[in-house]
């Protein structure tokens, strides 16, 4: 995966953002992936956001093809 500007955060420091923030570049200020990676994506544009979760997805689907993860 390439490099994003994303933070990979805990649960409770989502919370905390989520809570706190003011601003963010587009309209979120965490994302939650598998329901248990978290990630402060604040100073992340719109299309970089896309571009991010598109990649996260790619990446679970490759793990998929390979039979390292299996879908729930």
């Amino acid at each position: 995966m390439r490099f994003h500007k994303s933070k990979k955060i805990s649960a409770a420091e989502a919370e905390q953002i989520v809570e706190e923030s003011t601003s963010s570049l587009n309209d979120h200020v965490v994302i939650c992936h598998d329901d248990k990676d978290w990630y402060d994506v604040r100073l992340m544009t719109p299309r970089e956001l896309q571009d991010f979760v598109a990649d996260l997805l790619r990446a679970d689907l490759a793990a998929q093809q390979s039979g390292i993860i299996t879908p729930h």
